[in-house]
């Protein structure tokens, strides 16, 4: 015979375990959305960037396995010109011919008031399998480290500091950098096709005698 009570955490369980399934498989529809940043790797060479990012390479050109996209922002203090705090985000997409086989998130904080300096890198090598919960995570605060796994984090009951810290940190950063990475191929594009209208300008003008 099951008590009520039992059965309402029964229901609460199923409940948890659905809601964390669905924020995975949110994470993995993102890993799949960012290997479109494996066409970046067909540019020799970025021709237009967004202000504060930072595009370097995994290999060299034509053989490139992987692309690091990092941007930069700070924060004005009230001393004219000072800087109150300094940011920097990146993440490292790794392919394995076409599959995408590492991503390496990343987000480092100076903040010059506090004199407080943080890292926080998020590795995970297989992000196909799946298992979204086999991410490692790196902090380092004013030099002191720690580095777990993800499924290090509680997820049960009233304490989901894992599911809260993929669905408000984790899911949010890579999403946005999905957007950075679709911004930077429509700006290759549009530099490309400025570039194909002042060369057929320069040949319609070569042919007027």
């Amino acid at each position: 015979m099951i008590l009520p009570t039992q059965a309402q955490n029964q229901d609460a369980t199923k409940s948890q375990n659905s809601s964390s399934g669905i924020l995975n498989q949110r994470i993995l529809k993102a890993y799949e959305s960012l290997s479109v940043a494996r066409e970046l790797l067909k540019f020799e060479r970025m021709e237009a960037l967004p202000i504060g990012t930072l595009v370097t390479w995994v290999g060299n050109f034509p053989n490139r396995k992987g692309v690091r996209i990092t941007k930069f922002s700070v924060t004005p203090s009230s001393t004219p010109g000072g800087i109150a705090k300094a940011e920097e985000k990146s993440i490292l997409l790794e392919f394995n011919g076409s599959t995408l086989s590492k991503v390496v998130s990343e987000i480092k904080t100076a903040n010059y008031t506090s004199e407080d300096n943080i890292v926080i890198r998020m590795t995970d090598n297989t992000p196909l399998d799946n298992n979204v919960d086999d991410l490692v995570i790196y902090a380092d605060r004013n030099g002191k480290e720690a580095e777990y796994p993800l499924n290090y984090l509680p997820d049960e009951g009233v304490n989901r500091d894992r599911s809260e810290f993929k669905k408000e940190f984790y899911l949010k950063l890579i999403e946005d950098f999905f957007v950075h990475v679709l911004r930077l191929q429509e700006m290759q594009s549009q530099h490309s096709s400025k570039n194909q209208k002042k060369l057929l300008q320069s040949y319609k003008e070569s042919l007027e005698y």
